[in-house]
């Protein structure tokens, strides 16, 4: 058998390893994080993104392709699910999104300074638009930004255990 030959099945060999060792293609998750309780003029600082990119990473990490829209801001007393949200849902629905995520991030203003409270997270399956798994956690449990940013990295290993359980 030639040098060559041999290269070529090796290489068939192994292309076909990989085929069946990885999924064709993976589930799209699309991520919306909407502020509640501040008003227009008030900064959450660095608190949402932090669980955006949180949720995102762990996603990612797993296989999955993530995309996010804008962080929203929502007055507060808002409906659950406000024209704002349904507009970001249709939107992941159009682009191929399996899922949908949205965190509802809860903020007090004390001391002229917005302080987060409560993060409510919903996760819907696209097609049928059926909420699959919703969990609340109060805001602010961590001690520095590292803590924090496990807090959000474990929630978002929750909703892919229910995911996969599916």
């Amino acid at each position: 058998m030639s040098y060559t030959r041999s290269i070529k099945r090796l290489g068939a060999i192994v292309a076909l390893f990989m085929f069946l060792a990885f999924p064709a293609s993976a589930s799209m998750v699309s991520f919306l994080i909407v502020e509640t309780g501040l008003d227009d003029n008030a900064s959450a600082g660095q608190y949402s993104r932090l669980w955006e990119s949180g949720l995102m990473s762990v996603f990612f990490d797993a296989g999955y392709i993530v995309t996010s829209g804008p962080i929203t801001r929502l007055e507060m007393g808002s409906p659950p699910v406000s024209s704002e949200v349904e507009v970001d849902f249709n939107e992941a629905v159009i682009g191929g999104a399996d899922y949908f995520v949205v965190g509802f991030i809860e903020y007090n203003t004390m001391r002229g300074r917005a302080v987060p409270v409560g993060v409510f997270l919903k996760v819907y399956e696209s097609n049928s638009r059926q909420r699959i798994h919703q969990q609340n956690f109060s805001a602010g449990m961590g001690r520095n930004f590292n803590e924090e940013l496990q807090l959000a990295r474990d929630a978002g290993q929750v909703i892919i255990s229910r995911i996969e359980d599916r």
